[in-house]
């Protein structure tokens, strides 16, 4: 009997689509996330793993893989670099014209792979396709959650200015571990070493094009508990100056976000629509992203004044003004509607009085 699974019906070539699996130190889940890549229902594939000078067992895990199907292979690396330079590392290395990241600890239906790819054969002018999504803990269990809020949305609109609309209303970009045309991703900066890459890249992909969403459940994100803020950027990639970014990580995910937009290749009538969509949710409108950026402002602010940086000044005291006018506003028609209430029961005392 062929242990080695789909591959052995494959001729030589390269392959249709690749899978980039960037880890450090995965041992944990790393045996159950590779079997549960070399059972895809779509043969024709190479899964590359990027080991970034992991000191477990994780080379071991991934060589014995190696030995039982020959889609698998390995890049080692001794230097310890970002995890953002190990995951462009991964796609530079390969060649498929598809391409998908995986994370060392994250789950995927044997289906997943076809799907996607059935959905950007179906659509030329997508970019990428992902699928419905559950958070997982460790143990493989579905955690309840507001899906609604976290799911990944329908992207396949062809205007951008509506792609975009619906990402900033969404509590996660996990759209990040769908499949991609290589081809769209070489026009995008990749991962960078700074915080949120995974939004920076997302962003970029639907700024290019659709985003198509099959809807199924086949994608399955494992949240570990006890994890810090920090813990999970550093697994995202360096921050410089780590303190100051982390302690007000939405405005600067704004401001990331804002420069993501400006360095496009749109033309600017449309990066300032962009820009501007861009700032309502972040400082305005009650999104996600809104309602924890918005407690930073004080600090962005004092920050501006002490670095005597004119237009940041400027910029918060514009925000900070809309958000004390926010929360005014509830309190302030609150009070009007009980004076009116007061002068009614008031109009009608007297009318008894005559």
């Amino acid at each position: 009997m062929d242990k080695r699974g789909p591959s052995s019906q494959l001729s030589g070539g390269a392959a249709r689509v690749t899978v980039g699996l960037p880890t450090h130190n995965g041992e944990a889940f790393l045996e159950t996330v590779l079997e549960g890549l070399v059972s895809q229902d779509h043969a024709n594939l190479e899964i590359v793993v990027s080991d970034n000078a992991s000191t477990d067992r994780t080379p071991e895990i991934v060589r014995e893989f190696m030995r039982r199907d020959h889609r698998v292979r390995l890049l080692r690396s001794d230097t310890l670099v970002t995890a953002a330079q190990n995951f462009n590392r991964v796609f530079r290395a390969t060649s498929g014209t598809y391409f998908m990241w995986a994370a060392d600890d994250d789950l995927r239906d044997r289906a997943y792979v076809r799907r996607c790819l059935s959905a950007l054969e179906s659509d030329r002018s997508a970019v990428m396709a992902c699928t419905n999504f559950r958070f997982i803990d460790p143990a493989g269990a579905i955690l309840d959650r507001d899906y609604d809020r976290y799911d990944n949305p329908d992207l396949s609109s062809p205007s951008v200015v509506q792609r975009v609309r619906l990402l900033l209303r969404r509590g996660g970009w996990y759209e990040v571990y769908g499949l991609a045309r290589r081809e769209a991703l070489e026009r995008t900066h990749l991962f960078r070493d700074t915080y949120g890459p995974d939004v920076m890249l997302v962003l970029e992909l639907a700024m290019l094009g659709p985003i198509r969403l099959v809807p199924e459940t086949l994608f399955f994100f494992r949240q570990i508990a006890g994890r810090s803020e920090q813990d999970r950027a550093e697994r995202q990639g360096g921050i410089d100056d780590v303190g100051a970014i982390l302690g007000t990580r939405l405005t600067h995910l704004q401001e990331s976000m804002s420069a993501t937009v400006a360095s496009s290749g749109l033309a600017w009538p449309l990066k300032l629509r962009l820009r501007v969509e861009i700032l309502w949710a972040v400082y305005v409108e009650d999104t996600p992203i809104g309602l924890r950026a918005r407690a930073e402002i004080r600090e962005r602010a004092a920050a501006a004044r002490r670095d005597r940086d004119v237009t940041a000044i400027a910029k918060y005291g514009v925000v900070g003004g809309i958000t004390l006018m926010r929360s005014i506003g509830p309190g302030l028609r609150q009070s009007v509607g009980s004076s009116r209430r007061r002068f009614g029961r008031w109009r009608r005392t007297l009318r008894r009085d005559r």
